[in-house]
């Protein structure tokens, strides 16, 4: 002990400057110190428990190392700026591998759009059967073509954050809901995409399927982009419950959870865009070519960052 103390004397005043500047107080003479001390002090306690030493060195030297150990193998801090840069090169990143489990959602809805359709160009009378009642009022608006004018902003701020929290409440329910075998997210994308086909269907009968389609293209670009990306994720949760393979349900889960919730991450950040192009901009009369080249710019943007932009390599940043 005597020819320990002042040793682990020193260690502990290294320790107490990497705690309180994290490392930047130390040089690096200083941090060669401490790695050297650390190794002493570890074969110092293995020591004194063999030998029978003196309970209260035994203690002392043990909160000495796990304090110690602490501060040497504690994890990075993560900053702000590490998490956006994970989200931005991880989100389309996580798409492309997943990008079967996108396509099979936009699939479901696809299917939940044509079968509507398709009945209402056979028999335009059965429209009024197949929309709920609260829907109507909603689709009378759309079929008479009216549209606020530029400018008119009125309630535009409100019902932005209403199509944010509505939205994000369904590409949530797609999401989340997945992991009941992903039978109601398939149930959502269907029910989704057979009232989208269903409008579309009143809306070619009187001739403005082309104003439909033209109004929601600024919006809906980045709205079903988000339910196609959310709903993927929900049924890759459903896929490792299903067929979860060698590992346990809640294993699979977890295996496909960090690409799951880096999707869904970016599902929301689309939903807010959506919302705020859909109350300030969508519903107003502006050119129609105006919005068909908001919704070509936004599909091009969407697609060529989920499609090319990937995290720079280590070894092409040291060439």
């Amino acid at each position: 002990m005597e020819r320990r103390k002042a040793r682990w004397e020193r260690f502990e005043q290294l320790l107490d400057a990497l705690q309180w500047s994290g490392g930047k107080g130390l040089s690096r003479a200083d941090l060669d110190e401490l790695g050297r001390l650390y190794r002493q002090a570890a074969a110092d306690l293995a020591y004194a428990r063999q030998q029978g030493a003196d309970a209260s060195v035994v203690e002392y030297l043990n909160a000495l190392m796990g304090r110690a150990h602490g501060a040497l193998y504690r994890a990075r801090r993560g900053s702000v700026r590490g998490a956006l840069r994970h989200f931005w090169y991880g989100f389309p990143d996580a798409v492309r591998r997943r990008a079967g489990y996108v396509w099979a959602a936009i699939g479901f809805t696809l299917l939940g759009a044509l079968i509507p359709f398709l009945m209402i160009l056979a028999n335009p009378s059965i429209a009024q059967t197949l929309v709920d009642p609260q829907w109507r009022p909603v689709f009378e608006q759309w079929k008479s073509g009216q549209q606020r004018a530029p400018g008119e902003t009125g309630m535009a701020s409100v019902m932005s954050s209403f199509y944010f929290v509505n939205n994000s409440r369904v590409a949530m329910l797609a999401f989340g809901l997945g992991v009941f075998w992903a039978i109601p997210t398939v149930y959502l994308l269907i029910i989704n995409g057979f009232l989208l086909g269903t409008l579309a269907g009143e809306m070619y009968h009187v001739g403005k399927l082309g104003f439909l389609l033209v109004s929601i293209y600024p919006h809906g670009v980045p709205e079903l982009g988000a339910v196609f990306l959310c709903g993927g994720a929900g049924l890759m949760l459903g896929r490792a419950m299903i067929a979860p393979g060698d590992l346990t349900r809640s294993e699979a889960v977890r295996q496909v959870a960090p690409d799951a919730f880096l999707i869904l991450a970016g599902s929301v950040v689309l939903i807010f865009i959506a919302a705020f192009i859909e109350a300030f901009f969508s519903f107003y009369a502006f050119p129609s070519w105006s919005k068909f080249l908001w919704g070509t710019v936004e599909l091009v943007a969407l697609l060529g960052y989920i499609l090319w932009v990937r995290a720079p390599s280590s070894s092409g940043a040291r060439r």
